[in-house]
């Protein structure tokens, strides 16, 4: 026979009808004439030593009236007997009772017959109150007796237990010790590993830059410059075709460089004055002409609280415009397309504006406002098809708000149009840099045009372009196909300016920029360069370059170089950047012959 234990004390309990079958073999003890039936809260029936039998409805009626009152309710049994019931409110049943030897008036309330039977059930619920005490009390002792079996055999176990633990505590502490180990030099490998991958991702994307830009910087540079020769008008909008879908590809290469960027965490905007309603007009003008074609009216609004020069990114501003105003115009086929600066409020002596694109297109479905900045996503599966795209646009305008502290949002109703707006911090350009950007426009606009460039690109078609475009514009160009013929260049002649191409065979245009640099540190050396030994100032070199990589100018830089241009080459881009960098005086006009 096994020990008992405390679990098995409570083995010998029984059912939940005990208690109420206990009292009724009391009751029958104490009433030996009358007949029982009893009746729980859950509807089981308990029968005493002599059965009564009760119909259904009756016994159910029964039920019922006996717990709506307080006292016994009369009814009748099968075999044609008075029966009365009453409610036990302490055990929470109903008995029903009928004594054949009590007369039927005895039982009204006050006669003898009624207050024996309550004495009688009285006292039976005091029997049964008594040896659920007893018994309790038996289980206690039950329990105690146990408890004291136990607790020797319990303390002993436990401090078995105890030096087991500390045992496997050890042993797992020098195996944890050895995992973690472990795994830090798995997670240094697989960090490499990880670098490595970014690194070959980053080479990739500059790769495929380049390769795609080079082209494309022939494609769109001569559609343009065919556009601009006489043409029959079937063939002045074949050159607009052009014109448009390599833009249109362009603009996907940029969308999915700059995606690559901002995933990697390598996107940083600058931090530059510019002029708020210049960068509104020049969104607006770049739609003035599509919107005529539809009859779409593009319209711009600035609050007058909002400071006229600013510090930021005025690019990536421009971009995130643009491509509001793009979807706005791509959507809308009449109405308009409004474009508003709204001043919000004023914090932490910042002034924050709200950017709004309105528009009165088809409007996007609320089960797919919020899909629609998710990358490559649009809000309906034919809109790719009927209107282009490829859901790149916003999720990349997304983040770029966040970057300038703020949150891109929209509200729209389906078929009656839809309002893009972002609320960002807006910093007011100090009154010094006002004036000095100032004094370099008026200083930009006075200088003259003319002067010697020296091209170098080693891509005969980028160099025919390039030519051209700076031929155009009223300057000299001369041409190398890489570093090396550059300096040879450099060494017979006179130049105002170098456009240095970067990824050249041979020498490079970072070791030619170098090269130079050092040659003009070095006075013996430059006496050996007639491009070099007259120059009071560096000769200005602007890296030129399909690489678009923050990194890709910043190393531009580090080189030596005064500037940075990236292809494919924009005409109105380079027209900017001759102007800034050519000095007021050309090397024609203070030519060293010597």
């Amino acid at each position: 026979m096994t020990e008992p234990t405390f679990d098995t004390i409570f083995d010998d309990l029984v059912d939940a009808n005990a208690e109420l079958q206990s009292f009724l073999a009391t009751l029958d003890a104490l009433l030996p004439e009358a007949s029982m039936l009893l009746v729980s809260e859950a509807g089981a029936l308990l029968e005493g030593t002599r059965p009564l039998t009760v119909a259904l409805p009756v016994r159910d009626k029964l039920v019922h009236e006996a717990r709506a009152v307080d006292g016994f309710v009369t009814g009748k049994a099968d075999n044609g007997a008075r029966c009365h019931a009453i409610h036990l409110a302490k055990l929470s049943a109903v008995l029903i009772i009928s004594c054949a030897a009590a007369p039927e008036d005895d039982w009204e309330p006050g006669a003898a017959i009624t207050s024996l039977l309550r004495n009688s059930l009285e006292l039976a619920l005091y029997r049964q109150e008594r040896e659920m005490l007893v018994a309790d009390h038996e289980q206690s002792i039950r329990q105690i007796n146990i408890l004291q079996q136990q607790h020797g055999k319990l303390i002993e176990d436990n401090y078995r237990q105890y030096r087991l633990n500390q045992d496997r505590e050890k042993e797992y502490a020098r195996k944890l010790e050895s995992e973690i180990a472990k795994q830090t030099a798995e997670l240094r490998e697989a960090n490499a590993r990880l670098e490595e991958i970014s690194r070959l991702k980053s080479d990739f994307l500059a790769n495929m830059s380049h390769e795609l830009r080079t082209p494309m910087n022939a494609i769109i540079g001569f559609s343009e410059l065919l556009a601009e020769t006489p043409l029959a008008e079937e063939q002045r909008d074949y050159a607009r075709t052009i014109t448009q879908s390599a833009t249109s590809l362009l603009t996907l290469i940029n969308d999915i460089l700059d995606l690559a960027k901002i995933e990697a965490g390598k996107l940083e905007l600058e931090h530059l004055p510019f002029e708020l309603s210049e960068v509104i007009d020049n969104v607006v003008a770049m739609f003035k002409i599509p919107a005529r074609e539809k009859g779409v009216v593009v319209s711009s609004k600035i609050d007058s609280r909002i400071p006229k020069r600013m510090m930021g990114d005025s690019n990536r501003l421009r971009q995130v415009l643009v491509n509001l105003a793009g979807n706005a115009m791509k959507f809308t086929e009449k109405g308009g397309v409004a474009i508003e600066v709204a001043y919000e409020r004023e914090a932490a002596g910042r002034i924050v504006g709200r950017f709004s694109v309105h528009d009165s297109g088809i409007g996007i479905p609320a089960d797919r406002v919020e899909a629609i900045f998710e990358k490559f996503t649009q809000a309906d599966g034919s809109t790719t098809r009927k209107y282009g795209g490829t859901g790149l646009g916003l999720a990349i305008c997304l983040q770029l708000v966040e970057l300038m502290g703020g949150h891109l949002a929209v509200t729209s109703e389906e078929g009656k149009g839809s309002t893009f707006y972002f609320v960002i911090p807006l910093e007011e350009a100090p009154a010094e840099i006002i004036s000095l950007q100032e004094h370099k426009d008026a200083a930009r606009e006075k200088a003259p045009a003319g002067g010697r460039i020296l091209l170098v690109e080693d891509n005969a078609v980028n160099q025919r372009l390039a030519g051209i475009l700076i031929t155009r514009e009223g300057y000299e160009v001369e041409v190398a196909s890489d570093g090396t013929e550059a300096l040879e260049h450099l060494r017979h002649q006179a130049f105002d300016l170098v456009l240095m191409d970067v990824q050249m065979p041979n020498m490079d245009g970072m070791e030619a920029t170098r090269k130079i640099r050092e040659i003009e540190a070095d006075p013996a050396l430059r006496q050996s360069y007639v491009g070099l030994r007259s120059l009071k100032q560096p000769l200005a070199i602007v890296g030129l370059t399909a690489h678009a990589r923050k990194e890709d100018e910043t190393a531009c830089y580090d080189a030596g170089m005064n500037g940075f241009l990236t292809k494919p080459i924009i005409k109105a881009k380079l027209v900017t950047i001759l102007g800034e960098m050519m000095p007021r005086v050309s090397c024609l006009e203070n030519h060293d012959p010597s």
